[in-house]
Formats: structure tokens, sequence, C-alpha cells
């Protein structure tokens, strides 16, 4: 009896929530990664680089999915923009892929401006932005027509996301272990180095201004 009432005390994440997209952006990392071996194999074949994109985004949207469903994320847009984002990304991707003067990389631009369009649904500032380089960098590396560029860049790409999965897995855990701000569901007083509530929005994506 002490155990479950322990249990039932102890703070746990709210059901739906911004943090719970950490796993699905890592693994977007995680295809980026592989696009730079994939860079560095296929050493310019864009068509290769093109079909690995458009079949890594189907498999990880297949992978992450049942994830999603045992944690739902904010959802603070309707189900049907979320379905309408995923089908414009893989359609986007495939399109992207098929321009040769893309050069194989069109997806990488569809998928950041894809992660920065869902984080905005979601109100979750660290995606947008994560998003928005990814695709700027998938400019830069589309532009330069360098295949160790892209190398460099899909690494770069990588790294950035990897380090926006780890905020979000970071806000989880705050947010389990401190309660939430007055009208900022998820976001625990925990989070000291914020400074202050709107600190603490602006950080982690969650409404409210920057003052």
């Amino acid at each position: 009896m002490a155990a479950r009432e322990a249990g039932a005390a102890q703070p746990r994440v709210p059901r739906g929530h911004v943090s719970h997209n950490w796993l699905p952006v890592a693994g977007i990392g995680s295809l980026f990664v592989g696009g730079a071996v994939a860079a560095l194999v296929f050493d310019g074949d864009t068509g290769r680089t093109a079909v690995y994109f458009v079949v890594g985004t189907l498999v990880l949207i297949l992978l992450t999915a049942p994830w999603l469903v045992r944690h739902p994320p904010a959802m603070r847009a309707g189900p049907g923009a979320y379905l309408v984002l995923a089908v414009v990304v893989e359609l986007g991707a495939l399109l992207g892929g098929a321009v040769e003067a893309f050069r194989g990389l069109g997806a990488w631009v569809v998928l950041g401006i894809g992660l920065a369009v869902y984080g905005h649904l979601e109100r979750g500032r660290v995606m947008v932005t994560a998003g928005a380089g990814a695709a700027l960098l998938g400019v830069v590396a589309i532009v330069a027509a360098l295949p160790w560029l892209t190398l460099v860049l899909a690494l770069a790409t990588a790294a950035l996301l990897v380090f926006a999965a780890w905020r979000l897995r970071l806000l989880g855990l705050q947010t389990a272990g401190a309660p939430g701000l007055p009208g900022v569901p998820g976001v625990g007083r925990a989070v000291g180095d914020a400074g202050s509530e709107s600190e603490a929005r602006w950080w982690y994506g969650t409404g409210g201004r920057r003052r």
C-alpha cells in the first residue's frame, strides 16, 4: 500500500508533452549521421544520396510512430495539421531528391523545414531553431557542391539535432521533478538558470515572450 501511494505521489511528465519529441528529434539526428556516411561512400552520387534520405525519412516515421503513440507530443494543433505535415514532408523529400539541381540533398532541406514547422505546431522553440538551422546547412551544402563539405555539414546538422533532443529530454526530466509554471504546462521551476518564468517560457519554447 505504501509503495503504491509513493508511486502515485511521484511527479510525472504530463501525458501529452513537448519533451516527448526528444526521441524523434534524436532519430532525425542519426539520419543525418547516416547522410554524412552516405555522402562519403556514394562520393557525389546524388541519386543514391536522394534515395537514402527519402527511404530514411519514411523508415524514421514508421519507427517513431509507436513511441509517439505511447508518449504523445503536446498536440497543440489539430491532428489534421500533423497529418498534412507528415505527408508534405515525405512528398517534399521525394520531389526534392528528384531535382537534379539539388544534388540529391533536397530532402535535407525539406526535413529541416518540416522540423521547424512541427516545432511551431508544438510550440517547441528549440525544434524551430534546430529545424531552421538544419535547413540552412542543407542549402549551403547544395550551393557549395563539395562532397567533403557535405560530409562536414551533415555531421554539424546531426550534432545540432542531438543537442535539441538533449534539451527536450532535459525539459522532460525537469518537468517530472518540479511543479509547473503557472499557465505554462510542462516547464518546471527547477530551471533555475532561466532566471524567471518569462525566461523559462522563452528558453523552452512553451509560449510567452522574452522580456
